[in-house]
């Protein structure tokens, strides 16, 4: 059984415990899920069944939306409601037109710090795993850009935004460079991803809800991003036999899904100049 889950994660587990949980739901080994939720987080998790996990990586480039809350005055290790106190400031007094310029002062193109609480590798190492030994190194800034960010309320000290964002961005160190901006500090109390891509968090289902009929098909989804390529019994072998490295053709997609005439899956091409797809992966 193969295919992905469209998960509304929970807050207060691990993006590590959603693929535990769903091993144990369809009784495999093989669970992997695209773009790490932060324990507190809740929201979109899309985890790939069998298969589908070959079908992951195709994920990494999609824009994601987010919709948080940032309490002003008090600064934590995390820059999130997990981590621990470590100052506090007083709060100005801040108007919603105020509120909404320094918003609007973040969209675009910019360079951001990883915090060291996060799952990046450095020389092998998470930050993360580091960060809880007390050290903290330096490591390169990351570009990053927010197409859309929009004041949903702002009432007592704390500021409720929706931002959408390219892969990359950390919601936490935004939050924080914003209470920074508006002259104090702050940390995220609460953060849900709404979508990732194509896809919305009103298509995912709780855990307890997650059964066999909540799987989709690897066509279903990675179709619906990609431009999809139909072959007969004898190419489609071709291509598992790795002799069509390059496929040629005018598509509306950068990505190329090709699968046989019932739909299964087969290989996605990715492309490269001159109307010209090269196989990235097969996913038989």
């Amino acid at each position: 059984m193969d295919g992905f889950i469209f998960l509304d994660k929970k807050e207060g587990i691990t993006s590590q415990k959603a693929d535990i949980e769903l091993k144990k739901i369809f009784n495999t080994s093989k669970v992997g899920h695209v773009g790490t939720l932060d324990p507190f987080a809740t929201g979109l998790l899309i985890l790939g069944v069998n298969k589908a996990t070959k079908g992951i990586t195709f994920f990494d480039d999609f824009d994601k939306e987010y919709i948080a809350t940032i309490k002003l005055g008090v600064e934590t290790d995390s820059m999130d409601i997990d981590g621990k106190e470590i100052s506090r400031k007083e709060v100005p007094n801040l108007s919603k037109d105020k509120v909404e310029e320094v918003l609007n002062s973040f969209l675009g193109k910019s360079k951001q710090l990883p915090p060291m609480t996060s799952a990046i590798k450095i020389n092998g190492s998470p930050l993360y795993k580091l960060a809880h030994k007390g050290k903290e190194i330096d490591r390169p800034l990351r570009d990053i850009e927010i197409y859309e960010i929009e004041l949903l309320n702002y009432k007592n000290d704390e500021i409720t935004f929706r931002a959408l964002v390219s892969k990359g961005t950390y919601m936490r160190v935004l939050g924080s460079d914003i209470a920074k901006k508006l002259g104090t500090v702050g940390h995220l109390t609460s953060l849900r991803r709404t979508k990732v891509g194509p896809f919305s968090v009103d298509e995912a289902n709780k855990i307890e809800d997650i059964s066999d009929n909540s799987l989709k098909s690897t066509y279903e989804v990675l179709s619906r991003f990609s431009s999809t390529l139909t072959f007969d019994d004898k190419t489609i072998k071709d291509i598992k036999d790795g002799k069509i490295k390059i496929l040629e053709g005018s598509y509306p997609s950068d990505k190329l899904l090709v699968v046989d005439s019932l739909n299964n899956v087969i290989a996605m091409y990715i492309k490269t100049n001159n109307n010209k797809y090269e196989f990235t992966r097969g996913l038989f």
